[in-house]
């Protein structure tokens, strides 16, 4: 589930990152983009495997990224959203 919400004074972009600790969770916004990554290893006896998730979205020119932010929902959403100029 990705979800990208155009509202009047901001942004928002929805993320399904179940399964992910928020420490295993990297999100950036800059100008122009916003940049998510996400990554766990599980270990089973000896067999191990690396999990990971990367998305990135272009943003148009009239965002202001100082102001946005990422927050991580209980049921595992990450919402990253941040305003027009």
């Amino acid at each position: 589930m990705d979800n990208i919400v155009f509202h009047s004074d901001r942004f928002e972009i929805l993320i399904d990152v179940r399964g992910f600790r928020p420490e295993d969770i990297s999100c950036k916004i800059s100008p122009n983009m916003v940049e998510v990554f996400a990554q766990r290893q599980e270990t089973a006896d000896v067999v191990g495997r690396i999990i990971s998730l990367s998305r990135n979205y272009q943003l148009p020119q009239n965002v202001r990224p100082e102001n946005g932010d990422c927050y991580l929902s209980s049921e595992g959403v990450l919402l990253v959203t941040a305003p027009w100029q």
